[in-house]
């Protein structure tokens, strides 16, 4: 009878022992989902914040980037290569740098102080791996004779020109371009200067508006603005503008602009005069094109189509002389055999 008691007492601890040990466990559940949760809310906040930041740098960086032109990547073997053909250029072209080449790589749309050096190297180079591979072709066991030597430095020296022409097309290429995508330029900025804003904001506005539409002509602007950011003086800024554009269009645009900057007077109209005689300039480019189809087109009609009328007008002829001549042969054979 005693120890019923003792026992019941006994089961009564074990229950509430369990009750709390339950209680405890449920509660530890319970912070732990709650800790999990808050710490997946503040890592999602801070995500979001980390890709704002990010964001916010790369923005940054593409601005600085944009400010100082870096001309080649530090630390990539692409890097390393542009540094030696630069170094090698350098010595190749020695103090005098040439004015005329320097103007083209220029207009050619590489604005890098480095591309005249990397240009004359890559020349160089190319002309010295067309030599060699020549001479080495045709050479003998014997070695290579005075004829392989001369084929060589031929083959070389006319490389080495080709790369010249070779920039010279590709800069008259961009040069077109650009001419195409001035005139409608042109109407963006005067439609923004007749809203009143200046020519700087202008000049910004644009820059970021035909991006997509002119890509080169959007390229030199955002150059120039960041020219301007930089602190360089506006009129040596508008000066690297004509430079850049590498045609005397834009040379005159950018004259414009400067005068009207630091001379005074209205820009508008103009720039609305320069871009009717920058459009007409186009239809006449257009039509002396144009005119000058027609003599290839008759070239061509002479090439491809004469010798087929040819065929079409004499063939039957060319048929019934074959098939008189094989008559007459025929009857001439027989009367031989008669004969």
């Amino acid at each position: 009878m005693r120890r019923i008691p003792n026992s019941r007492c006994h089961h009564d601890a074990r229950y509430r022992a369990h009750e709390l040990l339950k209680r405890r466990e449920s509660l530890l559940t319970g912070v732990t989902w709650t800790i999990a949760t808050l710490a997946l809310v503040v890592g999602a906040m801070a995500f979001v914040l980390s890709l704002a930041r990010l964001r916010r740098h790369r923005e940054v960086s593409a601005r600085l980037s944009l400010l100082f032109m870096p001309e080649r990547r530090r630390g990539t073997p692409m890097g390393f290569v542009l540094r030696e053909l630069e170094r090698v250029g350098r010595r190749v072209e020695g103090a005098a740098v040439n004015r005329e080449l320097q103007a083209l790589v220029l207009r050619a749309g590489f604005f890098q102080p480095a591309a005249l050096y990397i240009f004359v190297a890559l020349r160089c180079f190319i002309a010295l791996f067309v030599c060699t591979t020549i001479v080495v072709a045709r050479s003998n066991a014997g070695g290579p004779g005075p004829t392989d030597l001369l084929l060589g430095f031929f083959f070389g020296y006319l490389f080495y020109r080709y790369a010249l022409i070779v920039l010279k097309i590709y800069a008259d290429l961009r040069a077109a371009r650009v001419r195409r995508e001035l005139p409608p330029v042109l109407d963006i900025m005067l439609m923004t200067l007749d809203a009143g804003v200046s020519i700087d904001q202008c000049m910004r506005y644009v820059a970021d508006a035909v991006s997509r539409t002119a890509p080169v002509t959007g390229e030199v602007l955002r150059r120039h603005v960041a020219d301007i950011d930089a602190g360089m003086p506006y009129d040596a800024a508008l000066d690297r503008l004509g430079q850049r554009l590498g045609l005397e269009e834009g040379q005159d645009f950018a004259a414009t602009v400067k005068q009207a900057m630091f001379r005074g007077g209205e820009l508008g109209t103009t720039l609305r005069r320069f871009s009717i005689d920058l459009s007409e300039k186009r239809m006449a480019t257009a039509r002396e094109q144009v005119g000058r189809k027609a003599p290839q087109l008759t070239l061509v009609m002479i090439v491809f189509f004469m010798p087929v009328l040819l065929i079409v007008l004499a063939g039957p002829a060319v048929v019934d002389l074959t098939g008189a001549l094989k008559t007459a042969g025929e009857q001439l054979a027989k009367r031989e055999a008669v004969r």
